[in-house]
């Protein structure tokens, strides 16, 4: 696996939005961080002190999920290459879980070594909270999809985010993205069973609006896919530069 420095990740994910000084790239190089690695499956959260440090997701695809009494769960925010979480203690409550999705390597940071940056380099936290305010918009528009769009849309919208954040993370301009899904954690995410979540996919690919194939899906028409998704382009809010995803409300 290639070494990928966390500093030089969270200087690149920072730059695209936020302007850095020469001191301030030089303040995130110095920091110091430690990097693991976690099998498909694993719970990186009950192996990892969140209540210490933050993470940049360096390989794979992870996520955060919660459980109910009654052992059901709801994938809650998708976590890819470059993102960055857990500056603000976001997963010191036991109930969430962060699980890798794929073979994932993180790096963790000191919460208290980001606090003094911060302190120095008022510039730098703003810079992460913009982060954090991608995340949060990230969460809205998934909520927005599981309260009022149908199974066609759900599927779609998640299939049009997952592609544009790993097609802006990776600066490709292949139609192909990584796509590890199980019907099972689909259905976790997009709170439909994964017989519905097997029958929507299938009309998808009928429809030609995609192709999954050996654990990557390609996109065949972006317009077909954000018909799917009842994007309503007279309502696009681009959130952020470095993701370039357009969030975007279904058309009524």
């Amino acid at each position: 696996m290639q070494n990928i420095s966390a500093q030089d990740t969270l200087i690149r994910k920072l730059s695209v939005h936020s302007h850095l000084s020469t001191a301030e790239s030089a303040a995130i190089s110095a920091l110091p961080s430690r990097t693991e690695s976690y099998k498909r499956g694993s719970f990186i959260s009950r192996q990892t002190n969140f209540d210490r440090d933050a993470f940049v997701m360096l390989t794979g695809v992870a996520c955060q999920q919660v459980t109910t009494r009654s052992g059901t769960r709801q994938i809650l925010t998708v976590y890819l290459s470059g993102d960055v979480a857990n500056v603000d203690l976001g997963f010191a409550d036991e109930a969430h879980d962060i699980i890798a999705i794929t073979p994932t390597e993180i790096a963790l940071i000191s919460l208290d070594a980001l606090d003094l940056i911060f302190a120095e380099f008022p510039n730098v936290g703003n810079a992460f909270r913009r982060e954090a305010a991608i995340e949060l918009a990230l969460l809205r528009s998934r909520l927005v999809s599981l309260g009022r769009c149908n199974a066609r849309q759900r599927i779609a919208r998640f299939v049009y985010e997952m592609a544009s954040r790993q097609k802006s993370s990776c600066g490709s301009q292949s139609e192909f993205i990584e796509w590890p899904w199980t019907q099972e954690e689909l259905g976790d995410l997009t709170g439909l069973t994964s017989v519905h979540v097997n029958r929507t996919l299938k009309n998808l690919r009928e429809d030609g609006v995609l192709a999954i194939s050996r654990g990557s899906l390609e996109v065949m028409d972006w317009n077909a896919i954000e018909f799917a998704a009842g994007l309503n382009r007279g309502s696009i809010n681009e959130i952020s530069h470095s993701t370039n995803i357009r969030m975007i409300y279904p058309s009524r």
